[in-house]
């Protein structure tokens, strides 16, 4: 039961249309544009039907929820169009209301058509809030929709119970991450393995990510690391009546991988681009591809320029047409060009360069993208070559990488500490061990000792970056190798971490005691403490300076010396 002056409150609105849509905008985070806005509803203002929760939690108590949803529906879609909004509309519709028999049919195609909307350009957002317990029922309204060209997404993944039934069954186009997992996603390492996962899954099904609820900094650019294209929240910008239609990250976008530093730049798949002024004639262009069966494209550049480039396949395709070339080989290439072709820096890891050419600000996958470096033209990059390229790299690092953390290893490690040398770096190496491992794995097993490493391996992940590399060396001992100035309150803020995690992996006798008994090397029984965290760091007077054979001495000794530590750190100096 509900008051019946909020019951009368609802009324009015409904009968006096009310309601007040406003929009929070979707962007596309790797490219900073605009993809959308979601359509929300706000009661009168300075009522207790004010609030979405209270406006919507009402209608559903009296029955209404059904004829809200379609007048906010109804109200969303004229003020979308009357304000001019660009990208698609995202509308929510809970399962409750859309299984009620008397709701209307057929009334949103026919809104949208009056107002010039493509169904493509509207998204059904089915949300968890009033979950269906009739999944078959509600696939069916679902494809009710679709069958009328409209697009579909899952609201709230992983805060109801029927999140991932809901996915399998209804194969929406998009799904939308719960504000709960993104919340301090950049502290928590549970969170990220969750939306990586996600992610994952999305890339083999087609299906488009975004991320709810993102409100500072760190966690957009923790997702931008973790693969996540799109996404929304009061950082990107906030519900409104005019709402925020650009953006601009500046944080550098380092797509997260475990092995991204291996991967070669867009450089590596540069080679010499054929070029030509703008103003070169058409005849001319041909007359080229002809004498060059194997050259696919000539860049356009004026004055150091890069103004575009000239596809063999569209210009045969514009001469193959009756009178094509007599009509068009006097024209210049401008004419022609395409202005739109991907214009990459020379640095750009190749995963990113794929995720730009896959992003759906391009229509279709480009077949060449053209490689810059500081703004000048310093070559042409084929598709194939890149696809190839990844294709390869990740089957080498797989084969490198160990199978229990998936983190790179031995092989890895020295080709990354090769790179460093070569290129006269400066790095701290810290070298991280468990000490007690042994008597822990022989009381609790190895299964339980797995469970050990992997955590070390998730308080590690988070601190991979282009900055800092992570590799697990084998059994309990791993290696961090950071050119950043604050690699010890790192190192010191991942042994606190551990020890804040640990409680977790023992027996409460044992954790009381602080101490678990188990037989030495002897054979003989012995008191040990608890598995504790140590880490030696090698700084980078030294590192820079050593062989590859002082660097693994020295570092096994400044590990040593971390177990003797009383905070389980050590500086070797």
């Amino acid at each position: 039961m509900i008051a019946p002056h909020l019951a009368n409150a609802l009324e009015d609105i409904i009968e006096q249309q009310s309601i007040e849509a406003v929009f929070q905008p979707i962007f596309n985070v790797s490219t900073n544009q605009l993809h959308g806005f979601e359509a929300l509803s706000r009661g009168p203002k300075d009522t207790e039907l004010h609030s979405p929760f209270a406006l919507f939690s009402t209608a559903e108590k009296q029955g209404k929820l059904s004829e809200l949803e379609t007048l906010c529906r109804n109200i969303s879609i004229h003020a979308f169009d009357a304000r001019q909004l660009n990208g698609k509309l995202f509308i929510n519709i809970s399962p409750k209301a859309l299984l009620d028999p008397n709701h209307p049919k057929g009334i949103t195609l026919q809104l949208i058509k009056q107002l010039g909307i493509a169904p493509n350009n509207v998204v059904i957002e089915l949300s968890e809030q009033y979950p269906a317990d009739d999944i078959d029922l509600l696939k069916s309204c679902l494809n009710h929709y679709r069958n009328q060209g409209f697009l579909t997404a899952i609201d709230d993944l992983g805060a109801g119970y029927s999140g991932l039934r809901l996915w399998s069954e209804l194969a929406p186009d998009y799904v939308k991450i719960d504000r709960h997992f993104i919340h301090q996603i950049d502290t928590t390492a549970v969170k990220q393995e969750f939306v990586r996962s996600i992610v994952e899954l999305c890339q083999n099904l087609t299906c488009k990510v975004i991320a709810e609820g993102i409100e500072t900094n760190e966690e957009l650019t923790t997702l931008k690391q973790l693969g996540v294209t799109y996404g929304q929240g009061y950082f990107l910008g906030k519900p409104a009546i005019q709402p925020q239609q650009h953006f601009t990250h500046d944080q550098p976008s380092v797509i997260y991988q475990p092995h991204t530093r291996y991967c070669d730049t867009a450089e590596s798949l540069c080679i010499n681009a054929v070029t030509a002024s703008s103003n070169t004639r058409l005849k001319k262009l041909s007359l080229q591809f002809s004498e060059q069966p194997a050259l696919q494209a000539i860049v356009i550049v004026d004055n150091d320029l890069v103004l575009g480039l000239v596809n063999r396949s569209a210009l045969l395709e514009l001469f193959s047409t009756p009178y094509g070339r007599s009509l068009h080989e006097n024209h210049p290439a401008h004419i022609v060009m395409d202005t739109e072709v991907l214009q990459i820096e020379a640095n750009e890891p190749l995963i990113n360069v794929s995720q730009l050419l896959t992003s759906d600000s391009v229509n279709n996958v480009a077949q060449q993208f053209i490689i810059l470096r500081h703004q000048k033209l310093i070559g042409i990059g084929h598709t194939k070559d890149l696809l190839q390229r990844i294709t390869e790299h990740r089957i080498k690092m797989a084969r490198h990488a160990n199978p229990l953390t998936n983190l790179p290893g031995n092989v890895p490690i020295q080709e990354e500490l090769k790179r460093l040398k070569l290129q006269n770096k400066s790095y701290y190496l810290a070298y991280l061990d468990l000490s007690h491992f042994k008597p822990y794995n022989d009381v609790y097993g190895f299964f339980r000792g797995d469970e050990v490493i992997q955590l070390l391996a998730q308080l590690l992940l988070p601190h991979q970056s282009d900055q800092c590399f992570v590799g697990h060396i084998g059994g309990d001992d791993f290696v961090m190798i950071s050119m950043q100035d604050d690699t010890l309150l790192t190192c010191q803020s991942i042994i606190e971490q551990f020890e804040q995690h640990k409680i977790s992996f023992y027996q409460h006798t044992h954790w009381q005691a602080q101490s678990m008994s188990a037989h030495d090397r002897q054979g003989l029984p012995f008191q040990y403490p608890l598995v504790s965290l140590s880490i030696g760091v090698l700084p980078p007077q030294i590192t820079q300076h050593a062989t590859e054979h002082e660097i693994s001495t020295l570092s096994a000794q400044a590990k040593k010396l971390a177990k003797s530590a009383s905070n389980g750190l050590y500086l070797y100096e």
